[in-house]
């Protein structure tokens, strides 16, 4: 009786920790930094190539290059059939392109050269907390708050509606931040905050208030866990000797007699 009294008392109090934590949370609000009027379908920033990104080049006029498919090296450069090594880490697909061109117009006159990317690889965005697939996403310059949320699948112990988007700067240092209703997203439609991410943005899907709970019990209950295992009652110290290499002890033997 004692033991559910015990047990009651530190689940109220988990859940009072995870309600007064919850309520405490911060609605982040720095919507400017995110959100366009009117909103774009794309990044407005120019997508810089670096390793490992994988490259198509075109060229009808140069066969040795057209069709080629090539990873950046880690040291910038990727290495072409008749135009041999070039460096084209920095540049956009334009640059690049350009660059390429030039040195085809060494062996063909009137070689033209246009480069895509094929794999972005380079670049990510990162989700992490209640989601089935947590981790770093390629970015591509169209990710979307909700579509990038969708491929991430929150959990059941998600609470959908105050999930953070955070922007760091080139330094790594947290600059903006918002919190958005991926639940009235999802529901309703509500796609406002829907905003092209950028290079960089993580997203954190925190626990609704149960799993915050549970996770708080656990915390508090996993120190008490392994003590708890050592304690034996009467009976199990008694299966415990019948059990041994002396073998059973018998009634008679309790009481001190023998035949």
């Amino acid at each position: 009786m004692q033991l559910q009294l015990n047990n009651l008392r530190i689940t109220a109090t988990a859940l009072g920790l995870a309600l007064l934590l919850v309520g405490g949370c911060t609605e982040y609000k720095d919507y400017d930094a995110f959100v366009k009027d009117p909103q774009p379908l794309v990044t407005t920033t120019e997508y810089r190539l670096a390793p490992p990104d994988v490259i198509l080049i075109e060229s009808a006029r140069t066969k040795e290059i057209n069709g080629h498919t090539e990873m950046i090296r880690p040291d910038g450069k990727i290495t072409l059939p008749l135009i041999g090594s070039v460096n084209v880490t920095g540049l956009t697909c334009e640059e690049a392109g350009a660059e390429l061109q030039k040195r085809a117009r060494e062996f063909y006159t009137d070689a033209d050269v246009t480069l895509r990317v094929a794999a972005y690889n380079s670049k990510k965005i990162y989700v992490y907390g209640e989601v089935q697939r947590p981790g770093p996403y390629s970015y591509s310059g169209t990710n979307t708050i909700f579509n990038t949320l969708m491929d991430a699948l929150p959990t059941r112990l998600a609470d959908e509606t105050r999930i953070e988007v955070l922007r760091p700067n080139k330094d790594g240092k947290l600059v903006k931040r918002m919190t958005i209703n991926f639940e009235a997203m999802a529901e309703r439609g509500d796609s406002h905050l829907n905003a092209i991410l950028e290079e960089g943005d993580v997203i954190n899907v925190p626990a609704n208030v149960l799993a915050a709970a549970g996770l708080i019990m656990q915390q508090v209950l996993l120190p008490i866990q392994p003590a708890a295992a050592t304690v034996k009652g009467p009976s199990d110290i008694e299966s415990t000797v019948n059990g041994s290499q002396y073998g059973r002890v018998t009634g008679a033997q309790r009481g001190g007699g023998g035949q």
